[in-house]
């Protein structure tokens, strides 16, 4: 939560389950917010077991293994994540921040979906009846400028109301935090420069030019006025 680039650590083990470790504590991203889990190793100085998925289940983290597991309770251990992954999920996330943050002041669109994963990544708009080719070079050309504009990224914590009042003026879709159950009193917001600011629970790159470029892909229809977008990266040379 303060820090994506954290590649390995340790921890101790606290639980097992049939099919997951639970640490006292860990950088793994637990999949939520449209986002898959971290996968990685997590091993001791004899031992060693992958770590295919991380969820959180019931408030703990689980780094979800196959097979039978081979650690137990108060070991000492080292995880490590899949840096591939975790560094494309980071870039793809921070670019589809950007493209929602695009479609919404040039096209008055929200975003009400996404899914952030390897390879390609999609996120669904409304109201949006087509993405015709026009619009979507129009799009594409204006997000790909933005990320050439090395914008930072940051992360902060602020107390419930006042990120609210704070989101409300940078035009976030605030009605969203005010679902989110009350005893949540603070709220992670990442911002990219002046463009935009969130509240989100992802992981991000520090700065747009480590994204490289963004590809719009197909579009389809998943309801009524709202549309899926597909996009994937080309990496910084």
């Amino acid at each position: 939560m303060k820090d994506n680039y954290i590649r390995e650590f340790d921890a101790k083990i606290v639980d097992v389950t049939e099919d997951s470790l639970i640490l006292d504590r860990t950088a793994f991203y637990p999949e939520g917010g449209g986002q898959i889990g971290d996968k990685g190793f997590i091993s001791t100085d004899s031992d060693r077991i992958e770590i295919i998925s991380t969820k959180k289940r019931e408030g703990r983290v689980h780094h979800i293994f196959e097979g039978e597991c081979i650690l137990s309770n108060d070991q000492i251990i080292k995880g490590e994540l899949d840096w591939a992954q975790r560094y494309e999920c980071m870039r793809f996330h921070t670019a589809q921040h950007i493209l929602s943050r695009y479609l919404q002041l040039h096209f008055n669109l929200e975003t009400v979906g996404n899914q952030i994963k390897c390879g390609k990544s999609r996120a669904d708009y409304y109201p949006l009846e087509s993405f015709h080719e026009e619009m979507k070079e129009k799009v594409q050309n204006g997000v790909n400028d933005i990320l050439a504009q090395k914008l930072d990224v940051g992360l902060r914590f602020m107390p419930r109301d006042e990120a609210i009042s704070y989101l409300g003026e940078k035009g976030y879709q605030v009605r969203y935090l005010e679902m989110v159950p009350k005893s949540v009193k603070e709220f992670r917001i990442i911002s990219i420069s002046d463009y935009d600011a969130a509240s989100c629970a992802g992981t991000h790159v520090a700065n747009t030019r480590e994204i490289g470029e963004i590809r719009l892909g197909k579009s389809k229809n998943v309801g009524a006025r709202k549309r899926r977008i597909y996009f994937s990266l080309i990496p910084p040379t």
